[in-house]
């Protein structure tokens, strides 16, 4: 019954999407149908991106759709390597952050400013209209709710500081940019400091945020750090002992889109990010239990995206990214 309401409410969503976004839609439409064809390389996985496919063929069967998918920097070497090949078969790209921010630093990225955009939440897109985020990961604390009791919840970081946390407590090894964020947000000075004491924690570093999700599910440990919320909410669904917290500052994880700087199928591009980010498109990404970015599709439940302030990761970090690598490892190692 919960899965033909959800596509029930998509249908009226794409009805209600059509009517009115028809006139903008129709200045790519006939564009984009005489291109026929649209390429675009996604790092989400293979069958969500499927199934993102698939609506939009749904709306526009004259255009072939397809997807080349690969994990985030297998898709930078790829493009890459396309590009010093003078090869350009790629319209759209959807990838995380820190390789967003490359490729537009290196003008391989288009500007495209779509009329979807302004449902997209502020800090979910760039001032430049180089990419638009189209879902967000929230880092947070999961916990074991058989192992961990509600008045031994921390309210704070400095909360874990506390002497019943002390091995408790597992953290992704490659939590990189949740690192720089949370120094980026405490202050640098302060956030090293906090870091540091938490190394001392004795924090059990694992390959992997769905991985650290289902060991904490298992009791392997009490909590996890720099996780997902959304791992954790759809364990919890399916049963397992967990919840989560979210502690300020969270960490939000950007998913960018963006348009080719040389898309060989640049109208069909236009439409298909059209498409994502409209709230037919959003509602197909919430279906997939991920947190969409649009502001009038709340995530299922809405709190994965409510009660807590996000900071995203600037620029400067980026620019300076093997610093914070270097000093994440050195502080907890690597795992």
């Amino acid at each position: 019954m919960r899965n033909s309401c959800r596509y029930f409410s998509w249908i009226f969503s794409t009805i209600v999407w059509l009517s009115i976004t028809s006139a903008q839609a129709s200045e790519w439409k006939d564009k984009a149908e005489a291109e026929g064809k649209l390429t675009w390389y996604a790092s989400l996985g293979a069958t969500d991106a499927r199934r993102i496919i698939d609506r939009f063929k749904e709306l526009y069967p004259k255009i072939d759709a397809q997807f080349y998918r690969a994990g985030d920097a297998q898709l930078m070497e790829r493009i890459l390597a396309e590009s010093r090949a003078g090869k350009y078969d790629w319209d759209v790209v959807s990838t995380t952050g820190f390789y967003a921010f490359n490729l537009k630093k290196r003008g391989m990225l288009a500007a495209y400013d779509s009329p979807e955009r302004k449902f997209i939440r502020p800090g979910h897109k760039d001032a430049q209209a180089m990419w638009t985020s189209i879902y967000t990961n929230y880092t947070v604390l999961g916990y074991n709710s058989r192992l961990v009791s509600r008045e031994n919840l921390p309210k704070t970081h400095a909360d874990l500081l506390k002497p019943i946390w002390r091995g408790q407590i597992g953290i992704v090894q490659t939590a990189y940019e949740w690192f720089a964020v949370m120094l980026q947000g405490m202050g640098q000075e302060k956030g090293l400091t906090f870091m540091r004491e938490l190394a001392k924690q004795q924090p059990q570093l694992r390959n992997g945020r769905t991985l650290l999700a289902q060991l904490v599910a298992a009791g392997e440990v009490n909590s996890g750090l720099a996780a997902y919320s959304q791992n954790f909410e759809n364990l919890k669904r399916d049963g397992a002992p967990v919840d989560w917290v979210a502690l300020d500052p969270v960490y939000g994880n950007l998913n960018p889109m963006s348009l080719s700087a040389k898309a060989p199928h640049a109208n069909a591009a236009k439409l298909f990010i059209d498409f994502v980010l409209s709230k037919a498109g959003q509602e197909t990404i919430r279906a997939q239990r991920r947190v969409p970015d649009r502001i009038d599709v709340l995530p299922d439940p809405p709190k994965l995206a409510q009660g807590f302030s996000a900071v995203f990761t600037a620029d400067q970090v980026y620019e300076n990214f093997d610093r914070y690598v270097k000093l994440f490892q050195e502080i907890f190692g690597k795992g």
